[in-house]
């Protein structure tokens, strides 16, 4: 048995050609996830893993244009044929990511901006920045490999991957924060670094 104390769900896009962007959203919040004692048997019979209730919450926002009518059949097919982008991205904004689950918590926000291309609509230049934190992470990884659900090679990537993107936050144990940022000229850099 499952149960979940709160779920809730949003979305929102244009359906209509216009020559303005307009709003977009995607939410998600799942509250109090919690599994059977049998189930958590199963996967975790050691009893090493957190079994407190489990949190996601995703917020999107944004704009885009439409660049045809969503609920017209020929224009349908004229993108299946031509490979034409339906829409032209303008912004996304992560006004709030949460997922607490495990021991470990992972947080984010940040906006990006989308620079466009008008002989290549599909060509998207990103400018903007999005922050993350993760706190438990690496317990949490200790704890896969010592209940033998995570082999101790993919843990050794999983940290290395951590390393390339994240940095250890002064005065917090065992938490990870990481700026990604986009700039015009094609960069990302993550905490300052250039990663592309």
């Amino acid at each position: 048995s499952f149960g979940l104390d709160n779920a809730a769900f949003n979305l929102s896009a244009p359906v209509l050609k216009t020559d303005d962007a307009q709003d977009l959203a995607l939410g998600l919040n799942l509250e109090g996830f919690t599994m059977s004692d049998m189930v958590w048997g199963m996967i975790n019979p050691q009893g090493t893993l957190p079994r407190d209730p489990a949190n996601l919450s995703l917020d999107v926002s944004g704009k885009a244009r439409l660049l045809m009518d969503y609920f017209d059949p020929e224009a349908a097919t004229r993108m299946a044929e031509t490979g034409q982008v339906p829409a032209q991205l303008d912004s996304v904004n992560l006004n709030a990511l949460i997922v607490d689950a495990l021991g470990a918590k992972l947080t984010g926000n940040g906006a990006v901006t989308f620079e466009h291309d008008e002989n290549d609509p599909s060509a998207l230049k990103p400018s903007g920045a999005v922050d993350l934190k993760l706190v438990g992470g690496n317990t949490l990884i200790d704890t896969l490999v010592s209940s033998g659900l995570l082999p101790a090679q993919m843990a050794m990537g999983a940290r290395m991957m951590m390393g390339m993107f994240a940095v250890p936050a002064e005065g917090e144990e065992d938490t990870l924060k990481s700026k990604l940022e986009f700039t015009r000229d094609g960069q990302i850099l993550a905490n300052g670094q250039r990663i592309k």
